[in-house]
């Protein structure tokens, strides 16, 4: 069965209009149109999303990026006035800071790998252990707005990368099976709660989901039209994704087995061709690997791969903690997961598409690639000793794949019930739309009506929130407003964007335990896997002062520090 025959171009395609009867034009417009529709809805909402846990930390890593590129420039004005930051919003962790004389030449800054592994933090050893894609990304902004905050700047290139994906996969779906499919899939993108909110933000997930589907997308294009400039985007989409996060290296798989079960030789030449652009992508993004070529690798390969002994992380699961990644969640997590962080058209649009790659893999079988990525991407999270933290977080990219089969799945409907389910696709759109909007500033913590929403998966044992976006502007003015002079916040826990909101204002100038001071408050959000035995007995026998809720399910609290200590003393700490 090799070398199949693509349906889009056919010879029953024309110059000016595609298999599905659209116009090129129309369909381009209508493309455009979806992207910036996005775009306008991602930046509207982009004010209210509170700053999350890992944005503190890339603000961090592309401050250093911005500072090798300001001293390339100029090596010797650099050198001349270098002093390394006193406060960084980065780990300390690694390389030492470079004393002046080892800056002020290009080579130096090119080819030193001390001064390369200060400046650029990223594929090495935890905490640094995420390649540098998605900190180039967030530099964007640098470029297109320099005059915004840091924040904002940061996440104008994650958001951008979210609105073109959302306008190809409805370009993609809409040649194929036609408007509404292309509508469902879109939405089924832009409005899943988790991909919207991850859409938004300064970090390596939203990013990498958004090269995963690009990958696809652009593999596609190329195996039908076999043209080498398909395969070369292949290729950079792989690359940098590979650049993002080390789950960007599993890209490949779900294409090589794809085409060794139709035994496609041109799809086998397409993913070589793609994977040696990638592989050169990866480098070229990388200038620690440059003059590191095998040390680099084998050091962020070491690095992520063992992460259960450097960094272990507790997880409550359907009632259950487990201390993942040394500890295992159950195999069914992830589709657990899917069904509960998923809005439900979406959801029975998206099987729908997965039974039609089922039925019809012979012939539809790019329906079968689509299934093969969503389910490799089930399966690769729910491998045992995987990190299982955060929710649908670490398997993000699923729900894009997820979104492509629901446009097929649009087809299927329509196959089942004689008639295209335009209000299906309309109810979906609603129930998405809806979902955004009832969870907002916080759509990290949506679960599905099929659950009871967030009550009811609260009830079943899942985590009500994990990420910090629940300290809204609301709690932020709080703190500000009832913190006297001279007294501090404590924390639960500590992500440099505490650092950062304290610079700009958001929060008091004290923070416990960077600055003198007698804490008042102490703040904890609900996340039951990461509670301390001290913060479960303040939780059940404390009043807090101030607590952020969503429908009726509190995320954060807000106490008073001396409740905190009564009940230390009372576990014995």
């Amino acid at each position: 069965m090799s070398g199949l025959e693509a349906k889009p171009d056919g010879p029953e395609a024309t110059a000016d209009v595609d298999a599905a009867g659209l116009s090129r034009a129309r369909l381009l417009a209508a493309s455009v149109l979806v992207g910036l529709a996005t775009l306008a809805l991602m930046l509207a909402t982009e004010p209210r999303l509170a700053i999350v846990w890992d944005e503190g930390y890339s603000l961090g890593r592309e401050a250093r990026l911005r500072l090798w590129f300001q001293a390339l420039r100029d090596p010797a004005g650099f050198a001349a006035t270098w002093t390394p930051p006193a406060i960084e919003l980065v780990q300390r962790q690694g390389a030492p800071p470079p004393p002046r004389d080892r800056i002020d030449s290009r080579s130096e800054l090119l080819f030193d790998p001390g001064v390369l592994a200060w400046f650029w933090p990223f594929a090495r050893e935890e905490p640094h252990g995420h390649p540098p894609f998605y900190a180039l990304l967030g530099l964007v902004g640098d470029v297109l707005t320099p005059g915004r905050p840091d924040l904002e700047r940061g996440r104008l290139g994650p958001i951008l990368l979210f609105s073109i994906a959302a306008g190809a996969l409805f370009r993609f779906v809409a040649k194929r099976w036609g408007w509404w499919a292309a509508t469902a899939s879109a939405g089924a993108w832009t409005l899943h709660p988790h991909l919207f909110a991850h859409g938004h933000y300064a970090s390596y997930d939203g990013p990498l989901s958004c090269l995963w589907l690009l990958a696809i997308l652009t593999f596609v294009a190329g195996w039908e039209s076999r043209r080498i400039v398909w395969a070369g985007a292949f290729g950079v989409a792989l690359g940098c994704a590979m650049a993002d996060k080390l789950t960007g290296w599993f890209v490949p798989i779900p294409f090589l087995v794809w085409a060794m079960i139709y035994r496609d030789r041109r799809a086998l030449r397409l993913l070589g061709v793609g994977c040696a652009v990638g592989l050169a992508t990866t480098y070229l993004l990388q200038p620690p690997w440059w003059v590191e070529p095998i040390a680099g690798p084998y050091r962020f390969f070491q690095s992520n791969l063992s992460r259960g002994e450097t960094i272990p992380i507790p997880v409550q699961f359907l009632g259950t903690i487990y201390d993942t990644p040394r500890e295992s969640l159950p195999p069914y997590n992830t589709i657990v997961l899917t069904v509960f962080a998923t809005p439900i058209v979406f959801l029975a649009l998206g099987l729908a598409g997965a039974w039609r790659a089922v039925r019809r893999w012979r012939a539809e079988p790019l329906l079968l690639l689509f299934l093969g990525h969503w389910a490799f991407l089930l399966l690769l999270r729910a491998m045992p000793h995987t990190p299982g933290h955060d929710g649908a977080r670490l398997f993000l990219p699923a729900f894009g794949a997820l979104a492509l089969l629901a446009g097929p799945g649009v087809e299927q409907f329509r196959g089942w019930i004689g008639r295209t389910p335009r209000r299906l696709v309309g109810v979906g759109l609603v129930e998405g739309a809806v979902a955004v909007a009832v969870m907002m500033p916080a759509p990290l913590s949506y679960y599905s009506p099929i659950v009871g929403g967030l009550p009811g998966a609260t009830r079943l044992g899942m985590e009500p929130t994990f990420y910090w976006d629940a300290l809204d502007a609301d709690a932020r003015a709080f703190l500000r407003e009832h913190t006297p002079a001279g007294r501090t916040i404590r924390f639960a826990t500590f992500p440099t964007s505490w650092i950062y909101l304290r610079e700009i204002g958001e929060l008091p100038r004290r923070i416990a335990p960077l600055d003198p001071g007698v804490p008042l408050w102490y703040v904890v959000q609900n996340r039951p896997g990461a509670l301390a035995t001290w913060d479960r007995a303040l939780i059940a026998g404390a009043r807090p002062a101030y607590t952020v809720t969503k429908l009726g399910v509190p995320l954060v609290w807000i106490f008073r520090d001396e409740d905190l200590e009564r009940a230390m003393r009372e576990v014995g700490r």
